[in-house]
């Protein structure tokens, strides 16, 4: 009983938001050999959302609250010139590095989106930042990421928008990628503790029929 007491103390103190926290209730306070007691409990289970684990600066930066798992899939990608398919590349960084891992490299038809390609740990106060870039067919683009604010990367949580504009040579647009992740008003409906980073990979300028913002799509969840 000593024991069950101490534990549930440590529930009603926590304060770490992943920990469940309640009452135990017990019909008596001594329990002879040979008896039963009859115990009852509520458990309160933790309601989050990622705002809540994670901090989102103004340039698209993410800056973990707590230690959790963090896992990135790759949604979609449609990046092209003319009919011809081009790779995109997807990188990550933590912590402000100089240098950055690359995470995926592909045209579209090589998308799984199920496959996790970053499955890593972060810790309180970790900064996670996402980049990628487009092939020209004989250079590389601009490398744009969260790091650095500009109209070519856009972070989005559960409720935001999701961008539409017009997608480049009959490419499918931004929202057929996120399709499942889109409630009936065009919200974005992901979970408590998604994101999903969207870039525009060509120099097209923001309002032209190539800027669709669709080249590459990532879903980014914490656990």
């Amino acid at each position: 009983m000593i024991g069950l007491l101490a534990g549930l103390y440590s529930v009603n103190a926590a304060f770490a938001i992943d920990i469940p926290t309640g009452k135990l209730n017990v019909d008596r306070t001594m329990v002879r050999v040979g008896t039963k007691s009859n115990l009852d409990w509520q458990i309160q289970y933790p309601s989050t959302v990622v705002t809540d684990v994670v901090t989102i600066g103004p340039s698209g930066t993410i800056t973990a609250k707590t230690s959790m798992k963090m896992r990135v899939r790759t949604l979609g990608v449609a990046f092209q010139s003319g009919s011809t398919l081009l790779p995109v590349e997807g990188s990550w960084s933590k912590n402000n590095s100089a240098s950055y891992t690359r995470f995926f490299y592909g045209i579209g038809p090589s998308v799984v989106s199920t496959n996790v390609l970053i499955d890593t740990t972060v810790s309180v106060n970790d900064k996670i930042d996402f980049g990628a870039r487009g092939w020209s067919g004989s250079a590389w683009f601009p490398f744009h990421d969260t790091r650095s604010a500009d109209q070519y990367t856009t972070v989005l949580k559960n409720g935001d928008s999701a961008p539409s504009y017009a997608p480049a040579y009959d490419q499918a647009s931004a929202k057929s990628f996120l399709a499942p992740y889109l409630d009936t008003t065009g919200k974005i409906k992901i979970g408590p503790r998604d994101l999903i980073v969207l870039w525009e990979c060509s120099t097209a300028a923001p309002g032209t029929t190539y800027f669709d913002m669709q080249d590459l799509v990532i879903l980014v969840t914490f656990e």
